[in-house]
């Protein structure tokens, strides 16, 4: 007979096993549930996606947007940023439209140019506007000797880039478009036209998708910019571009970027394919292609199968 002390022992052990395999068949059980939900949820929502932003274009539609005009050039804008970063001892300067993407480029640019220089943040001189640039560098109104660029970006590119960012990855209120990349254009092209109308204080979100031709004067300094895009430069397997661009992705992208790159695929294919949706976008950017001297986009046919999660 044992004695009472390797009873307890005995009788300790046992309660330890089977607490053990129960608390790891509960995690098990709590994975697989978790895996399940989160197919679901990736499920359902790529279900959504597809029927807020349908291929199929419904009798009617495309007649709504014929009433639309091309939203005109010269803004009356006075409170849009205009600055410039440059390189003083290169003479070459670059415009704003965006902080990182205006000093990448130009980094980018003068390193390609001469592979010994090192360029960043630091090293650039900043300007409020050209006329702080002109006064500062002691220059003619031609910039005599200097390099202006612009960083282009491609309006599609650049229209579902912002989409994704307010409307997809992140739980803002997106014009109450929620995924609908339709109601959101049709919000921005409003908005984009009050902007015009009025003299006011454009924000840090307005700031995405208001027309690149607004920044740094483009209207009365347009032949002096030396037009770059912005894709030649921009390498998206860079980490530190990959997290600059998509920082923080929500739970059903975090896992997984080619789940986000194929939602982007999908929207680009949408607006490529609907003539109503397509007709909108050009009428609402129709002077970024001009003035930027790009093409206009050009219908095209895509199938929904090619883009499914």
């Amino acid at each position: 007979m044992w004695s009472p002390s390797i009873q307890r022992i005995i009788i300790t052990t046992v309660i330890l096993l089977f607490l053990i395999k129960f608390f790891f068949l509960k995690n098990d059980k709590s994975e697989s549930d978790s895996e399940e939900n989160q197919d679901s949820e990736k499920e359902n929502y790529w279900d959504s996606i597809q029927k807020l932003n349908s291929f199929s274009l419904n009798e009617g539609e495309e007649k709504r947007y014929e009433l639309y005009s091309n939203l005109p050039a010269n803004p009356n804008l006075a409170k849009i940023p205009n600055k410039l970063a440059a390189i003083d001892a290169s003479k070459t300067a670059i415009c704003e439209t965006d902080t990182f993407i205006g000093q990448q480029v130009l980094c980018s640019f003068e390193e390609k140019r001469d592979e010994e220089t090192s360029c960043d943040s630091d090293s650039l001189q900043h300007y409020s506007d050209f006329d702080d640039f002109e006064r500062e560098n002691e220059l003619d109104s031609n910039f005599t000797n200097w390099t202006i660029l612009f960083a282009r970006r491609d309006p599609v590119e650049r229209f579902i880039d912002h989409f994704m960012d307010y409307c997809v990855r992140e739980a803002r209120a997106c014009f109450q478009c929620r995924l609908d990349l339709r109601c959101f254009l049709n919000n921005i092209y409003t908005e984009i036209e009050k902007i015009r109308a009025g003299n006011v204080t454009v924000t840090e979100d307005e700031l995405k998708y208001v027309p690149q031709h607004w920044f740094c004067q483009m209207e009365t300094k347009n032949q002096r910019f030396e037009f770059i895009d912005y894709t030649l430069f921009a390498n998206p397997t860079n980490p530190e571009y990959a997290e600059a661009k998509r920082p923080n992705a929500d739970a059903i992208f975090a896992e997984n970027v080619s789940t986000y790159e194929k939602i982007q695929k999908f929207y680009t294919a949408f607006l490529y394919s609907r003539p109503d949706v397509l007709d909108l976008f050009v009428k609402t950017y129709y002077w970024d292609y001009l003035m930027l001297k790009m093409p206009l986009p050009e219908l095209k046919v895509a199938e929904v199968k090619n883009y499914k999660i």
